[in-house]
């Protein structure tokens, strides 16, 4: 008998739902007062068929019962043919097997299908209490483990729905399972740590570090160490060795954020490692090996940087082995409003403030809005929304009414004030009475409208700005790389835009 387990588990049995299956009328009664003792709630089966009834349906996510003790021989059935329709719904784990004819070839089978433990016939109840209370006590470990990964892993998924985000997560589901070195390209706020977190989170990797750094937060002066390590008395106040994070993410991830702002001289130590998996520390002359998955971002245009003579060319080629690209928040569509409820649920949890609902016409202004900060921009927003509001319904959001109206040129008229008849817009123009737009064809659908416009207003940008895609992006208020990439999906060619 093993006391100390008893004694540990004294009230883990207590409030217990168990459930003894037994065509024995002596064993299922000693049983019943062996658990009834502890405070455990017991339930009788003499058949298979009784037992089936009382687990009624399996495939609720709640299971009937805590633990099952199950004998291996029943008058209509076998046991282990009900261990593997409870394994089969993911309740196998809850099963104690008891046989007073098992053979090792059945108690392996039991194993297989999940059973917590067999015991065989005659058994002492303290055998029985022991091994209900390791199986209770490891389902207990099981839901805190499961609970704590819900936790860790809250505000970490990549959330939406439109098909720029279905397309990026297959890239991640396909990209995640290599050791293929990544490149994530994105303007600021688009969440490219998320994408980095995936595909660490999907690989084999996944069981070591992710190791995180803002190579744009690091002062100059300290970034080969925090990167590379450095040995003591290496510099002024290095008064020990300290690993770099390339060695703390030894046999995992490491994501470089912002690779773009790295000095010349961090990038060429950086190419080294990357083309020999050896690393030396500041000061140091030891060769260290390091196994690491590189993931790099950044919202910079690598290319243009290596025009200025910014950015090393062959480090951008070690890199780039595959380019992710983070849609910003504007060409998500439906996405805005998703994520929108997901913030205002959070942001109520987080300030203690009771349920909050978006308004319709707040609902109008976040789909409106071009978001220049994306995500981050977007959950700014709502929480600030969440601590001033005095109602449950957030009816507006003014500041973002006074941004869409400056960026439109006009004064925004009070939601809540109806347009009279005279203010109506008038056929064939806009909202705002502005007569250069006619609209004189037939009706084409939305996307199409969009498609066509957008096209013929990169290329009068491009026009304007001589053939200069950045001054072009700068007339847009659009990242260059951006541009380019708007560029090519309309088949915009600079070059024959200049000539025509």
């Amino acid at each position: 008998m093993d006391q100390q387990t008893l004694l540990a588990n004294k009230d883990i049995l207590r409030g217990k739902r168990i459930l003894v299956v037994d065509d024995h009328r002596n064993i299922r009664l000693t049983l019943r007062m062996t658990l009834a003792q502890e405070g455990a709630l017991v339930t009788e089966a003499e058949t298979y068929a009784q037992a089936l009834l009382q687990v009624g349906s399996l495939s609720s996510l709640a299971p009937p019962f805590d633990a099952i003790l199950l004998d291996i021989r029943l008058p209509d059935g076998s046991g282990l043919d009900f261990l593997k329709l409870l394994h089969h719904h993911g309740h196998g784990g809850r099963v104690i097997m008891i046989s007073g004819e098992g053979t090792v070839r059945e108690a392996f089978q039991a194993t297989e299908m999940g059973a917590f433990d067999f015991i065989e016939k005659p058994f002492t109840p303290e055998r029985i209490l022991v091994s209900l209370s390791r199986c209770l006590e490891f389902q207990a470990i099981q839901i805190a483990h499961s609970r704590l990964s819900q936790e860790l892993l809250r505000g970490q998924e990549i959330l939406g729905n439109s098909a720029p985000l279905e397309q990026l997560r297959k890239m991640i589901s396909k990209v995640a399972a290599t050791q293929g070195r990544v490149l994530i390209l994105g303007e600021s706020g688009t969440g490219k740590e998320l994408i980095a977190k995936s595909l660490h989170r999907q690989s084999e990797r996944r069981d070591h570090e992710l190791v995180k750094v803002n190579c744009a937060a690091i002062p100059d002066g300290l970034v080969e160490s925090e990167l590379f390590g450095h040995e003591k008395g290496a510099f002024t106040g290095a008064i020990k060795a300290k690993k770099g994070l390339f060695e703390q993410a030894d046999g995992g991830t490491l994501f470089l954020d912002e690779i773009g702002e790295l000095d010349l001289n961090v990038q060429a130590k950086l190419l080294r490692v990357l083309q020999s998996g050896e690393m030396t520390r500041v000061g140091g002359e030891k060769l260290l090996k390091v196994d690491v998955r590189l993931i790099a971002a950044t919202h910079r245009d690598l290319e243009e940087l290596i025009t200025q003579g910014k950015f090393r060319e062959d480090l951008y080629f070690r890199l780039n082995v595959v380019t992710l690209v983070s849609p910003p928040l504007r060409e998500r569509g439906d996405d805005i409003l998703l994520l929108a409820q997901h913030f205002l649920k959070q942001a109520c949890e987080e300030h203690a403030v009771g349920s909050r609902s978006l308004g319709t016409q707040a609902l109008a202004d976040l789909v409106a809005y071009h978001w220049p900060g994306n995500i981050r921009e977007l959950k700014n927003c709502i929480e600030r929304a969440v601590i001033l509001s005095d109602f449950d319904e957030i009816s507006q959001l003014p500041e973002l009414r006074a941004k869409i109206a400056k960026k439109s040129g006009v004064s925004p008229a009070p939601p809540s004030v109806p347009l009279r008849e005279s203010q109506e817009p008038k056929p064939g123009l806009s909202v705002e009475s502005d007569e250069r737009f006619h609209f004189d064809s037939e009706l084409v659908p939305w996307e199409d409208l969009h498609q066509t416009l957008g096209r013929a207003y990169i290329k009068f940008a491009l026009v304007k700005a001589k053939g200069n895609v950045s001054e072009a992006a700068r007339l847009l208020c659009l990242e260059r790389a951006y541009l380019h990439r708007l560029m090519k999906r309309h088949g915009i060619q600079r070059d024959i835009v200049v000539s025509d």
